[in-house]
Order: C-alpha cells, then structure tokens, then sequence
C-alpha cells in the first residue's frame, strides 16, 4: 500500500492548511485502507510541530513537501 501526501510547513513547523493526497494505492480491504491512512495522519500530527533551527525554517517555510508512505503487506510476495 502507498500514500502520497502533499503540504506545505511554516517556519515554526506547523501545517500551513491540510495534508492532500496526491497519490495513493490502497489495496482493495478497505478496513486496513483506513488504518493504514489514519496511521499516516495520526503520526504526522504526532510529529508536528518540528522542531526546525532558525535557518531550516527559513528555507522550508513554504515550499511544498510530498513525502510518499509504504506499507508492505505480510504474507504478500
């Protein structure tokens, strides 16, 4: 399974609006579709604010991230 969010970060390490999902490949279960998507939602927030220097917020503030999230399934070759 796969999930691409897109989102933009300002320069405290807050969400400048909401993650957008840009790609995704979610298998066809869809009980574990949304515990794999909360998990991702869940650990983001968990995540934030980051903790950026002075000049690492400078240079992010901003711009647009769009980290990819995998998951392999157990027992799947």
């Amino acid at each position: 399974m796969s999930l691409t969010l897109q989102f933009s970060l300002r320069r405290n390490g807050t969400l400048i609006g909401k993650p957008r999902a840009t790609y995704s490949d979610l298998g066809t279960d869809p009980q574990l579709s949304r515990a794999f998507v909360a998990s991702i939602l869940k650990a983001l927030d968990d995540a934030l604010p980051l903790p950026f220097s002075d000049s690492m917020g400078g240079a992010i503030a901003g711009r647009m991230l769009a980290p990819r999230f995998t998951a392999a399934i157990e027992g799947a070759s």
